[in-house]
């Protein structure tokens, strides 16, 4: 059992910023500890983009391109890769990494990410990560990250939304992208499309619990599932697919003031290994 856990620490391409100090936080303060208690072997490194100007959409770009590198080659040494990053669209070189043209994608997310630069009104990048992957924005950008091609819409399932714009909607629905909120909805879509998931990126974005539950960033809208209910899906696809790579996405730590998303971030990683221990 051997682990590489890739930290991504940027925010809109600032070093340790806000959702930039997420990846640190969740690997000192859960997985470590996690991984000793699993008897899990592992080892951490983290991406950089050196030093200079960072504008966001090359300083996003840059990221997918150096994360699907590393991702490819810790696939290749027969290691799981984690992917601990700032921004959701860091999403983008993780699944090119584990080969985009025979990935399906398991999304939790409270936000539809679908926006792009010409339906956005809040001009946030990072609400564009399964636009991009489906090839619907930023084209000419993604093409320059090894491994990536276009991903289906029937091979991508968002599941927890609740806060989605409507051409977000309109852009979903013509994709084709699958919208659930129950395990047993993802239960019957995994085994009717056995091919197309065969192996699984699985992407978690932390506000897609209910807030009650625990509050990862200052995104996280009204409403939302339980833990068990992440928990339970993920198992979920472990018992349908094989789970290529995990990332956990937008963790803020100033806005987790329990500290209740932090451990929600370590069952995440629990679930997703459990089969594999």
């Amino acid at each position: 059992m051997h682990v590489q856990v890739i930290l991504a620490p940027y925010d809109s391409g600032h070093l340790r910023q806000r959702m930039g100090l997420g990846p640190q936080r969740i690997y000192e303060a859960g997985l470590r500890d996690l991984f000793s208690r699993m008897g899990t072997h592992f080892v951490c490194e983290e991406i950089s983009l050196g030093s200079g100007y960072a504008a966001e959409i090359s300083a996003a770009f840059q990221l997918c391109r150096r994360l699907a590198e590393r991702v490819r080659e810790c696939k290749q040494r027969g290691m799981f890769p984690i992917v601990l990053s700032g921004n959701c669209n860091a999403a983008v070189g993780t699944v090119s990494g584990c080969g985009a043209r025979d990935t399906g994608i398991v999304w939790f997310d409270a936000h539809g990410e679908s926006t792009t630069p010409e339906t956005t009104s809040s001009g946030f990048l990072d609400g564009m990560g399964i636009s991009t992957l489906a090839g619907q924005c930023w084209r000419t950008l993604a093409e320059g990250v090894p491994g990536f091609t276009p991903v289906p819409g029937k091979r991508i399932v968002l599941f927890g939304a609740r806060d989605v714009e409507p051409a977000e909607r309109s852009l979903l629905e013509r994709m084709g992208v699958l919208q659930l909120a129950k395990s047993e909805q993802l239960q019957e879509i995994l085994s009717a499309n056995a091919e197309g998931f065969h192996q699984v990126y699985v992407h978690v974005d932390l506000d897609v619990l209910n807030p009650m539950v625990a509050i990862a960033n200052q995104w996280a809208p009204p409403g939302g599932i339980s833990l068990e209910t992440l928990t339970g899906a993920i198992a979920e696809i472990q018992r349908h697919a094989t789970i290529s790579a995990l990332g956990i996405a937008s963790y803020d730590p100033a806005s987790d003031h329990n500290g209740n998303a932090l451990n929600a971030a370590v069952a995440v990683a629990e679930a997703a290994l459990y089969r594999r221990s």
